[in-house]
């Protein structure tokens, strides 16, 4: 595939035969083509190579030895902004996705030199020393040790100089509450609950360690939550089964979307436990599927239902794009990677369908699950077995929404007594 073959302005073509990009050009769609991109997007992908190589000309860059991967930046940054949802800002041009796929090919083929890391900050040991610590001695999850690691980052960066274990010990209360004054500025609940507990962990182990002179977690005050004080948040049983009518099952991406939501209303699982699902879970001849642990939880095997196991076969066979991994669900874009998250998916089908929830995340539909199964009468245990909770503490929120049950539960009203 060369550039002719895929836009047929002869301006265009022209540009593209152009320094810097003239003598690689063709070497580089080659390439881009093994991801497998349709013939819109490969035109696309070309036209935004033509709109960067333009841009590294009025660089002065005459050879794509000379381009480091500021000028990728400089070029994103000159790039129009698009809002996705109505809310989270991203470049909207397709010279940015151009733009990256040829530094990454300039890399690879040892055209340019990758960037050198950056020389690690003054508090690197001691962050590494905590997460070490937090991970042998407590047994965290790589992801909860990246949401510390978040956390402890912004805080020892505002330190500047003073955040090596021998400075640490200048560190007093009045900077600690200033610092969550405005670290905490603007977050919800669980967000400033999750700064505050971290940042309370970390000088704990500080002060154990002999790094601080007295132990300030003290100064770290504390969000007032009460267990089980909120609802479920999920939509109704009979609003969430009308998710399943969304998809359009005679396409690529509605085969794999309807899968994806079946599961979640079958099962109750997590959308990570989707997200990591292999072919090998998958025990045909058993009519066994199994979800991988998370948060501390169990493994969950539970029996293949008919319904389910079809919806699978029909995106394997027909939806799935070929590929070598052994992930089951993949993105719908080359280079077809694994799906990493599946929230914006569900969102997208509350918003085309209307269905009415407080949160429209993938977990809304594991709170409807769950809510269901006590409504038909299941065991408290059972449930917790079944959507992989290690304790029951957690699982007992569900009650809170039978109302049946807790009809029963009330005390009478005290009559009224005669002064």
């Amino acid at each position: 595939m060369i550039v002719e073959d895929i836009v047929h302005s002869r301006k265009l073509q022209e540009s593209a035969r152009q320094a810097p990009l003239g003598r690689h050009i063709d070497d580089i769609l080659a390439a881009i083509e093994t991801f497998g991109y349709k013939a819109g997007s490969a035109g696309d992908l070309t036209r935004g190579l033509i709109r960067f190589g333009e841009y590294l000309r009025r660089q002065g860059i005459v050879d794509l030895s000379q381009l480091r991967f500021q000028h990728v930046e400089s070029f994103v940054a000159t790039q129009p902004i698009r809002l996705y949802r109505g809310r989270y800002r991203c470049p909207g041009s397709c010279g940015v996705w151009a733009a990256r796929h040829l530094w990454r090919y300039t890399c690879a083929a040892g055209i340019t030199a990758p960037n050198k890391p950056p020389p690690a900050p003054v508090y690197s040991p001691l962050l590494e020393e905590w997460l070490g610590f937090l991970e042998r001695h407590r047994g965290l999850a790589p992801g909860s040790l990246k949401q510390y690691r978040r956390h402890i980052h912004r805080f020892l960066e505002s330190l500047g100089s003073h955040s090596t274990k021998p400075c640490l010990a200048q560190v007093d209360v009045d900077y600690i509450r200033e610092y969550l004054d405005q670290a905490c500025r603007g977050r919800s609940r669980s967000e400033r609950k999750a700064i505050l507990s971290t940042l309370r962990n970390f000088l704990r182990f500080a002060w154990s360690r002999g790094y601080t002179t007295r132990d300030l977690s003290f100064a770290v005050e504390r969000v007032p939550t009460f267990k089980h004080d909120r609802l479920p948040r999920g939509p109704t049983w009979e609003d969430a089964k009308r998710l399943l009518d969304a998809p359009n099952c005679s396409t690529d991406i509605g085969r794999r979307d309807y899968a994806i939501l079946l599961l979640l209303l079958t099962y109750g699982v997590r959308g990570q436990q989707i997200c990591s699902l292999s072919i090998e879970d998958i025990y045909w001849r058993r009519d066994t599927i199994t979800f991988a642990p998370l948060k501390g939880g169990r493994r969950i095997e539970v029996p293949l239902i008919p319904a389910v196991g079809e919806a699978i076969l029909s995106y394997l066979r027909y939806g799935r794009p070929h590929t070598n991994s052994r992930h089951i669900f993949l993105s719908s874009q080359p280079p077809f990677t694994p799906l990493i998250s599946i929230s914006s998916l569900v969102g997208r089908v509350f918003e085309k369908t209307g269905v009415p929830s407080p949160h429209h995340g993938s977990h809304a539909l594991r709170h409807a699950w769950a809510t269901r199964m006590l409504a038909e009468g299941r065991p408290l245990k059972t449930i917790a077995d079944l959507i992989g909770h290690s304790s029951l503490e957690t699982t007992r929120i569900y009650t809170k929404v039978d109302f049946t049950r807790l009809r029963t539960v009330p005390l009478p009203w005290p009559e009224e007594v005669p002064a």
